[in-house]
């Protein structure tokens, strides 16, 4: 192996340093063997897991799993073709946690003022819920409810509920 030599003349400083030959990488391209494959409850478990946390939300629960993994299952349905059903999935819990909400305020109190409290906290209350909910599903409302007629984002369906 050659050595690195250095020498001065006249004042200037020479240094000699030997070629290094550089060797390519040999890169092979990546062979895909097919789509990769679901498995066959994968969408009833992950289902399960966004049903967990809808209800957490609407019981003002922790829940187990955090919110980029839930946002990370809502966006694995919308690629695989599965927001249709997540949508009315979600449409219906929320339906039915909202009638409760709604069912518990009746006959709570004779007053007028009190009563209306009441009903205002139910609505801040759901606007929070919605608003969690609409995170998690951030993904779902940009695509699937932008490009299908007649679909409300979540916030507009949440409000309709309530209504």
């Amino acid at each position: 192996m050659d050595q690195v030599k250095t020498s001065i003349e006249n004042g200037v400083l020479t240094v000699t340093v030997p070629k290094v030959e550089v060797k390519k990488p040999d890169v092979k391209p990546i062979q895909i063997t097919g789509k990769p494959t679901l498995s066959t409850n994968f969408e009833e478990v992950t289902w399960a897991k966004l049903k967990s946390a809808i209800c957490a939300i609407f019981l003002k629960q922790p829940d187990s799993c955090d919110l980029e993994k839930l946002y990370q299952a809502v966006s694995d349905l919308c690629i695989y073709k599965m927001a249709g059903n997540l949508y009315q999935r979600i449409e219906m819990e929320c339906e039915a946690h909202i009638s409760t909400a709604l069912q518990s305020l009746v006959g709570q109190s004779p007053y007028l003022v009190v009563f209306l409290s009441l009903v205002e906290r139910c609505w801040q209350d759901l606007c929070d819920q919605i608003l969690m909910i609409q995170g998690i599903s951030l993904y779902l409302d940009r695509t699937y409810v932008k490009q299908t007629a007649n679909v409300r984002s979540l916030w507009d369906m949440g409000l309709q509920l309530f209504h």
